[in-house]
Order: C-alpha cells, then sequence, then structure tokens
C-alpha cells in the first residue's frame, strides 16, 4: 500500500473506527500539498466539476491577492511571520469550492482576522450570485513586539490562542472591496453573539469555525450551529490538529455522522 494511499485512508476514518484524532500536525502539510487530493476531496463532499472552480480562482485572482496580503502581514508584523496563521491556498480553495458546490444563501464564520479565509469564502458567494457570510470576530492587534490590544473592551486571549492584526488594521483588512458587499461583520465573543446570530437566521446551509481552538469551545460553537443547518450542510473547522483533543471526532460521534479532512479543515456534513 502506497504512502498516499494510507494517508488517504486515514484521513478518511470513520467515527466508528476513531476514538480520537491524534494524526500529527506534521502529516498536515503533507496532505494538503496535493492538488490531486484537493480535486477528489471536493468530489468526495459533492462537487461535479472541481477544476472548474480551481480555474475560477485563478481568473478571479484570488490567490494573488491572498498571497499579496500575507506578504503585507509579513512586513508589518516580521514578528509573526511567517503568515496570519489562517488557511493556506489549497484550504482556502476548498472553502471555495464548497461554497460554490451549497449555492448558500447563509454562511456563518466564526473568526475572521486579517480576511484570509473570509476573502475565499466571499470570492465564492460573488460567484454564486446569491447569499451572505455573517462573521463574528473577537479581534486583537498587534503593538510593541509581542503584546496584545483587544479591540473589544474586556476581551483577553492567550498569545499562542491569538492571530493579531497589524498595528492600525481593522478585522478583514485583508478582503477586496469588490467582495465586501455580502459581508457582515460583528465584533465580539461567538458564546454571546452566536446562539442570538443564528436564531435570528433560522437556517444556514455552512458554518465554518476558525476562532478559539479549545475543545470546549468548538464543541460549543459546532453544537449550536448543528440545529440551524439544513440537510446537506456543513460544519467545517479550521485548526483541527492544532491542539491534541477530539472536539471534531467527539461531535461527529455524538451526531452519529462520519467527518472527513484536508489540510488543517475537518468537515462534517448533515444527512
Amino acid at each position: 500500500m502506497s504512502l498516499v494511499t494510507r494517508l488517504r485512508r486515514r484521513y478518511l476514518m470513520s467515527c466508528a473506527q476513531a476514538e480520537e484524532l491524534r494524526v500529527p500536525f506534521v502529516l498536515a502539510p503533507i496532505h494538503r500539498r496535493s492538488p490531486f487530493l484537493l480535486r477528489g476531496r471536493l468530489r468526495e463532499l459533492g462537487a461535479a466539476d472541481p477544476e472548474a472552480f480551481l480555474r475560477e480562482l485563478d481568473a478571479d485572482g484570488i490567490h494573488g491577492l491572498v498571497a499579496a496580503a500575507v506578504d503585507e502581514y509579513c512586513r508589518l508584523v516580521p514578528q509573526y511571520a511567517p503568515g496570519p496563521g489562517s488557511v493556506d491556498s489549497a484550504e482556502g480553495a476548498l472553502l471555495y469550492g464548497l461554497v460554490r458546490t451549497l449555492g448558500p444563501q447563509a454562511v456563518v464564520e466564526t473568526g475572521t482576522a486579517s480576511g484570509i479565509s473570509t476573502t475565499y469564502l466571499l470570492a465564492a458567494l460573488r460567484r454564486n450570485g446569491a447569499g451572505r457570510l455573517i462573521s463574528i470576530d473577537l479581534p486583537f492587534e498587534a503593538v510593541d513586539g509581542f503584546d496584545l490590544r483587544a479591540f473589544v473592551p474586556g476581551a483577553t486571549i492567550a498569545r499562542e490562542d491569538s492571530s493579531p492584526l497589524p498595528p492600525g488594521r481593522e478585522p478583514g483588512w485583508a478582503i477586496p472591496d469588490e467582495l465586501r458587499a455580502r459581508w457582515d461583520l460583528h465584533l465580539g465573543d461567538a458564546r454571546e453573539l452566536l446562539p442570538a446570530l443564528l436564531g435570528e437566521l433560522g437556517r444556514i446551509e455552512l458554518f465554518f469555525h476558525d476562532s478559539l481552538h479549545s475543545r470546549e469551545h468548538m464543541l460549543f460553537e459546532f453544537e449550536a450551529a448543528w440545529p440551524h443547518l439544513v440537510p446537506g450542510g456543513m460544519v467545517v473547522a479550521d485548526d483541527v490538529f492544532q491542539r491534541e483533543h477530539d472536539a471534531l471526532t467527539a461531535f461527529a460521534r455524538a451526531v452519529e455522522r462520519p467527518f472527513t479532512t484536508f489540510g488543517n479543515l475537518g468537515i462534517v456534513v448533515k444527512q
């Protein structure tokens, strides 16, 4: 059995086969660099023509815009290089393809930061010609080396949990102006804002978690979003390999659904 086959099988574990998700972080970059696996994962998740989505990203120059923003981030806050701690281009392409496939009316995101993943989500909504992205962010600004300033009074965060903004930049600063028409941003703690926001929306097609990656907080967000997802809707989480806990697998077991991963993203699809 080839290495690629073994990795692919490991990443496609069902909940019944996996009591814990303990794949080392070092394996995630190996997995996410493969265009073949990207196209395959998009097909498994319902995309009829993944290649067309990848061509759209190239035609619209989205990867280039994101790369320029990452370079700017590293110039402004070199202490946080090599980048803003967001999705890479392949993971962004997966998010883009999921939104193009689902054709959602409502996407909810927690954890906007500089707006890299947000850019991919909004680019897909623009291509769809419909839908809105509603984001919740609890942002912090990098000041004086590794010190942080909270945008929301009283908010605190551990440095290792933060994706700080460059000095003087607003949340989502990297999002191109032409993509912002379908975006609503709410500043605050997801624990306080998410339940009411989901209640107002009623039904959503995609929930993207990229805020605090503790087990408790991830499960809170997953459990809050799940009842509002339509059949075929998805919970997607970034950085599922960042911490050694089982939030993704525990949630998938609780809702009796399999999970899949791509790079550092984890996905659970509602039946």
